[in-house]
């Protein structure tokens, strides 16, 4: 017959194989990635999200060796999902003072500059981003730019997409657009809308992939990792360089 001491044993031994099997439960789990579209970088073909950003975060889950299933998600729910479901990522999203201790970060996925739009016929002439106050501004829901304006003060009305907002510049119902300088080039030239330079390009951002605070410490160190190496090889600029 075994005695206590031998029993307290076997339990111990029995306990760790147990949380064993649940932490390779828990990594062997695949990531669940959302993102957006937001063109040229991230768009949509045959259902599935495809882009030069999404081209850079496929590389660093491949050179991470780390699972993951990706899909497309409107900007505002990819990031409150995130934020309240374990087990998620999004990106490319504004990494700020604001959300920085709302999420584990994985950055930069890509570097964005951006200004703000007049329309065409109505210039307004802005030489500092405080000659913007007494206008109402176009953004989109999810937009970390827009928050970041909206915190400053400023008068922000949200579409649920970039390119609606560049609608409702042309409709007045807006006074500027603010955009991404890329993503707006890339639509004024696609739909040929008659939008031409910004006013003043007054933002630079780092964008980030946000994780949800329970995933793995070790997934996000392995992710932020392969990141680092990708900018210092060069290899994530030559992903991005076809994007030119």
């Amino acid at each position: 017959m075994l005695g206590n001491r031998d029993r307290f044993k076997g339990l111990v031994v029995l306990l760790c194989w147990g949380l064993l099997a649940v932490s390779v439960s828990i990594h062997a789990k695949p990531l669940n990635v959302v993102t957006f579209i937001e063109k040229p970088l991230i768009y949509q073909k045959g259902g599935e999200p495809v882009g030069v950003v999404v081209d850079v975060v496929k590389e660093i889950f491949r050179q991470a060796n780390i699972e993951y299933n990706l899909r497309l998600m409107p900007p505002k729910r990819a990031l409150f999902t995130t934020a309240e479901a374990d087990g998620y990522c999004v990106f490319p999203i504004e990494r700020s003072q604001e959300r920085e201790a709302l999420f584990k970060w994985v950055s930069p996925i890509v570097i964005s500059r951006h200004g703000l739009f007049s329309a065409p016929g109505k210039p307004i002439s802005i030489k500092t981003l405080e000659d913007a106050k007494p206008y109402k501004l176009g953004s989109y829901l999810g937009s970390g730019v827009g928050e970041y304006l909206e915190n400053l003060g400023f008068n922000v009305e949200y579409a649920t997409r970039n390119e609606l907002s560049a609608r409702k510049l042309l409709k007045s119902r807006v006074d500027l657009w603010v955009s991404d300088i890329k993503s707006a080039k890339y639509l004024i030239n696609s739909e040929r809308l008659p939008i031409t330079e910004p006013e003043i390009v007054f933002f630079t951002t780092i964008r980030a992939m946000a994780c949800n605070l329970n995933v793995d410490p070790s997934i996000v160190k392995q992710l932020q990792k392969t990141v680092t190496q990708m900018y210092r090889n060069g290899s994530a600029e030559k992903i991005y360089g076809s994007l030119n």
